[in-house]
């Protein structure tokens, strides 16, 4: 257990010597970063250790960091003086940051490596003083202080007044990185006005697709955190977020390394959307601002719902792909008007979706990419678990579809879809409506691909 754990366990008997502790051990806190030795070389040990040992330190620095956090936010000690200790310890990290980003800015890699750790230092800090997560009812009860809030907000606007003189840096990037997510404890609902910025640096030009798919890993925490908060803020910012994942998904892929990247940023952007359907908030997916959007996101989605090279580890994204749509389906396709039953029924309703014409959109975009891929003569669902996951998911859309939109859809698959693919669909039909769930819809679908395989 390092000593932030010990202190956790004990800080509620620490109050009464946080004071104490701070000025204690106030000389081990400045920070001092220390580049690598350049002319060290395998045989040379006594530079290895002294560089491991200057790693080591820096780490035991951020543990006291923690500790420190974690002493001074007992609930024994009145908000006036957790917001005394917090500032004691931010007001030289600031200042150490004015006085170093200057060189950092021009280019001192010494200077840089100083604002990475002052970074990494006040994100810890704040993990310290919070052990509250958004969203988390359990936690509830630990939320921040509003006072205590108010000084780790200027520690935020610190670490990106240095991310955006050094985005370019991607040890700045990361260090930013990990301090987002811990400064979401503290600052609560504070984060979002900030989002802009944290995105403006974190998904700059230099960024990786890797980072990307960190980033929205931690933009997952913060739309589950604070659906009820989050709408407008996000809803003025998706289209430039967007903008940048499509620019990552759309680099050429270099090598191995650039490929795995490159499934990852695929899968975390798909869950991205996924999230934001199900946490209620997919209005902001064809909202005003994100209109003109919206059809560059159906087309990165449906191109990677029919991408299923299982040689490229593509199946995981198409499967997300086709469950996202699904989802849109249901969503946005108005309430069901057919039901699935061993005895189908006659729709005697219209279809009535969201939004004019959804109904056309769901019948002419959604379910020809189904089709797309079940014609893939990569796509054989024999043995392959992945590639049967995927085929359910495509059962499963291909039957919102049809509660949602009922005889409309059956007349154009038997007056024109399946007659043009020179297909006879009368069993597709039979079984995609007497299913009583996907189940039943996808084991059909893997006789019928064993068939004609």
């Amino acid at each position: 257990m390092g000593i932030a754990g010990f202190v956790k366990h004990l800080r509620a008997h620490l109050g009464n010597v946080a004071e104490t502790v701070i000025q204690s051990i106030s000389d081990l806190l400045p920070i001092k970063a220390e580049l690598p030795n350049e002319s060290s070389t395998d045989d040379d040990m006594s530079s290895d250790q002294s560089d491991h040992s200057a790693d080591a330190a820096f780490t035991g620095q951020l543990y006291l960091f923690e500790a420190i956090g974690c002493i001074s936010s007992t609930s024994t000690i009145p908000v006036e003086k957790q917001v005394l200790y917090a500032r004691t310890i931010l007001e030289p990290l600031f200042s150490d940051i004015q006085r170093t980003l200057p060189s950092a800015s021009s280019g001192d890699a010494q200077a840089t490596l100083q604002i990475h750790h002052i970074i990494m230092a006040l994100g810890t800090l704040a993990h310290g003083f919070s052990d509250w997560t958004p969203g988390n009812a359990a936690t509830a009860h630990l939320a921040p202080l509003k006072e205590v809030s108010e000084e780790f907000n200027r520690a935020a606007e610190a670490i990106l007044i240095a991310l955006e003189a050094l985005r370019a840096s991607f040890d700045v990037r990361t260090a930013a990185r990990a301090s987002f997510t811990r400064l979401m404890g503290v600052l609560g609902i504070g984060m979002l006005p900030l989002l802009p910025r944290w995105i403006d640096g974190l998904l700059s030009q230099s960024s990786s697709k890797d980072e990307m798919a960190m980033f929205l890993r931690l933009l997952d925490q913060v739309v589950f955190g604070f659906k009820k908060e989050i709408y407008s803020v996000l809803d003025s910012l998706l289209t430039p977020l967007l903008q940048r994942v499509f620019a990552g998904l759309a680099e050429p892929i270099t090598g191995t390394d650039d490929e795995i990247q490159l499934a990852e940023l695929r899968r975390e952007y798909l869950t991205f959307v996924q999230i934001i359907l199900n946490e209620g908030l997919g209005a902001i997916l064809v909202s005003d601002s994100n209109q003109q959007f919206f059809e560059p996101l159906i087309i990165s989605v449906t191109t990677l719902a029919k991408t299923v090279n299982p040689d490229t580890g593509n199946l995981s994204a198409s499967r997300l792909a086709f469950s996202v749509l699904t989802r849109m389906a249901d969503l946005w396709g108005g309430p069901n008007i057919a039901i699935l039953s061993p005895q189908p029924m006659a729709s005697t309703h219209p279809p009535s979706p969201s939004f004019p014409g959804f109904d056309r959109f769901l019948i002419e975009r959604f379910h020809p990419i189904c089709w797309d891929v079940l014609r893939d003569p990569q796509f054989r669902p024999v043995t392959d678990a992945q590639i049967k996951q995927v085929l359910n998911e495509i059962a499963g859309l291909e039957q919102i579809i049809y509660t949602k939109t009922g005889d409309m859809f059956l007349q154009h698959l038997q007056g024109s879809f399946f007659p043009a693919m020179g297909i006879d669909g009368t069993d597709f039909i039979k079984a995609m409506t007497t299913s009583a769930d996907r189940k039943g819809l996808s084991g059909f679908l893997q006789r019928f691909l064993r068939q004609n395989g």
